[in-house]
């Protein structure tokens, strides 16, 4: 990473969850970027075992990482880092087909408390990390990641990046309510940042 002046290629797991947790603001920063790139396809095709919407299945994926990314600090670093987002991914596509009696018990003992399966309330009058890092990135590479995102998180970005509208009116257009509108765009700079960070160290 350019960036941070790490090769976070090199670094193991437990190294990475050091990292994010006691690093500074870009080093954190960089760190839970690169334990999202490593693991994304991995954790996508496990929740794909019990989810077979290709959409929900990246909703879901991008749900579980924000759990886990939230909960980093109740990581044991004596267990592998890939089962313990795979328990967190298994147990955040079972709430989401809570209702389908086929999905079976949920999984116990994850660490996972409920207070993070709410939907993620993005202040519209605050800049996240994410904001900074996008507002600093060449606007070619940041129009052509948009275009890359899944149809349902490219058509949100676009009004919301592009065309400056805001969440009421991205929701009134797209026929969803306002809180499905922040989370879709929330996941939305987190899978653009992937991109861009990808861009970057090519």
């Amino acid at each position: 990473m350019g960036k941070t002046g790490l090769k976070l290629t090199d670094i193991d797991d437990n190294g990475l969850v050091r990292l994010a947790l006691e690093g500074s603001h870009s080093e954190s920063e960089a760190a839970y970027f690169a334990i999202y790139a490593r693991y994304h396809k991995a954790v996508s095709g496990h929740i794909a075992k019990y989810v077979k919407e290709t959409e929900e299945i990246e909703d879901i994926c991008m749900e579980s990482f924000e759990k886990a990314f939230g909960k980093l600090s109740t990581y044991n670093q004596e267990n592998k880092l890939s089962t313990w987002l795979f328990r967190i991914a298994r147990n955040t596509a079972f709430d989401h087909q809570g209702k389908n009696k086929s999905m079976g018990r949920k999984v116990e003992n994850t660490s996972i408390d409920n207070s993070q399966d709410e939907v993620i309330d993005v202040a519209d009058d605050r800049l996240s990390p994410e904001d900074d890092i996008i507002s600093n990135q060449d606007h070619e590479n940041f129009l052509y990641c948009i275009d890359k995102l899944p149809e349902h998180y490219m058509s949100i970005a676009r009004m919301c990046f592009v065309d400056n509208l805001g969440y009421k009116e991205i929701a009134e257009k797209a026929g969803i309510p306002i809180n499905t509108v922040k989370t879709r765009i929330s996941r939305a700079k987190s899978l653009i940042i992937r991109m861009m960070l990808d861009i970057e160290e090519q």
